[in-house]
């Protein structure tokens, strides 16, 4: 256990002696966070405001108009239609979202819904399009569950409807509670980028990091320190646990700070060390996964650089997932950044428990063995 130890304490202080990993680890992430916090937050021009109209007043429209507010970059205003009307003559609103009687018969007849009436010259109209359509879509399936299940247990297809999606009365109750007072911290503007270039750069700080693993190879040092009463199981431990702990310190040090200069309320503590640590065992076990493919310390960090800077667009890093197409947030499952961006989201805004993040864990926790299985695999010592 001392020789581990002494090797874990080595690159830890070899590490924090470099004047570019303290600026990389916490100086960079900061200014980011600022910067697209500021791009990105809640009185930035990119969010606009969208007059809503519910003619329905059904349990089907109002969890439509739940789904809709859900959204965070565009914010929802429910109105009446002269009241829509006046907002988009008045260019309060940059268009007005109709959700028309009889959903649920034009759902079953593909019939148009929904209609979007954009302010003139509106250049995001078919983000806001493509919203509404992914949000129709989400409720569809479970209209024609409901309009099948009332055949079969003849019943109303509107209670079987009401059953599959929500307990009793909490749709009216949270619609209200959105229309009229905030819901809780909103992902926007600095909460999103904190946990997202917290993310990126502890990412790019282990890619470094493993790359004394290469370095070690290339320099002999493994070959002399392998003449000496020390396993390779003891080398790479030390080293393992070197990533982690140096990988902890700095997000420990990016929450506080940006707690403290943001305002960010990051959520559970125990769920958040537990996801923290999920996605460290992820990452490092991405770096050590590319450095076993690599040959160099630089092709190791123009590979990981590439895949790093790509994979957080892909995400939800830069901006929030719902910006992109349908067909990236399809491929973004099968990133690591966005589970633990989902993760972060439910605890940030939903002020959620370890409970609620299960899903984003077995699947950072899932890339973590696929990742450190690969790294191991592939490991070169001489």
């Amino acid at each position: 256990m001392k020789k581990i130890l002494s090797i874990c304490l080595f690159e830890i202080k070899r590490t924090f002696k470099k004047k570019s990993s303290v600026v990389l680890m916490f100086g960079m992430p900061l200014l980011f966070t600022f910067l697209f916090g500021t791009i990105f937050g809640k009185d930035a021009d990119v969010s606009f405001r969208i007059a809503l109209v519910d003619e329905e007043q059904t349990p089907l429209s109002k969890d439509i108009t739940q789904k809709l507010m859900l959204d965070e970059m565009i914010s929802y205003e429910l109105v009446t239609p002269d009241e829509g009307k006046e907002l988009l003559a008045g260019n309060e609103v940059q268009g007005i979202v109709t959700l028309r009687s009889g959903i649920a018969n034009k759902l079953r007849n593909g019939e148009s819904a929904v209609s979007f009436q954009p302010s003139p010259g509106m250049a995001t109209a078919p983000l806001v399009k493509q919203q509404v359509n992914q949000t129709i879509q989400s409720i569809d399936i479970y209209v024609a569950a409901a309009q099948v299940g009332s055949a079969y247990f003849n019943e109303d297809w509107e209670s079987i409807y009401e059953r599959l999606t929500v307990n009793e009365g909490r749709i009216e109750t949270w619609t209200e509670q959105k229309a009229g007072m905030s819901t809780g911290n909103s992902m926007m503007g600095v909460s999103n980028s904190s946990a997202g270039f917290s993310i990126m750069f502890v990412m790019i700080m282990m890619l470094s990091m493993t790359g004394t693993l290469i370095e070690a190879r290339q320099n002999g040092i493994w070959s002399r320190l392998f003449t000496t009463p020390v396993s390779r199981f003891q080398v790479l431990l030390g080293h393992f646990l070197s990533f982690f702990i140096v990988g902890w310190i700095q997000f420990f040090i990016l929450i506080a700070l940006s707690s403290t200069l943001f305002g960010v309320n990051w959520g559970h503590t125990a769920a958040l060390f537990i996801l923290v640590t999920s996605l460290l065992l992820c990452v490092i076990g991405l770096g050590m996964a590319i450095a076993g493919f690599v040959r160099t310390v630089e092709q190791q960090n123009a590979i990981g650089t590439l895949v790093i800077i790509s994979t957080c667009m892909l995400g939800g890093v830069y901006w929030p997932i719902s910006m992109v197409p349908e067909v990236m947030q399809k491929i973004a499952n099968y990133i690591p950044q966005k589970w633990a961006m989902e993760g972060f989201t439910k605890l940030i805004t939903e002020g959620g428990t370890i409970g609620d993040i299960a899903m984003p864990l077995i699947a950072l926790l899932g890339f973590a063995a696929l990742f450190l299985s690969i790294g191991l695999t592939r490991m070169k010592y001489v």
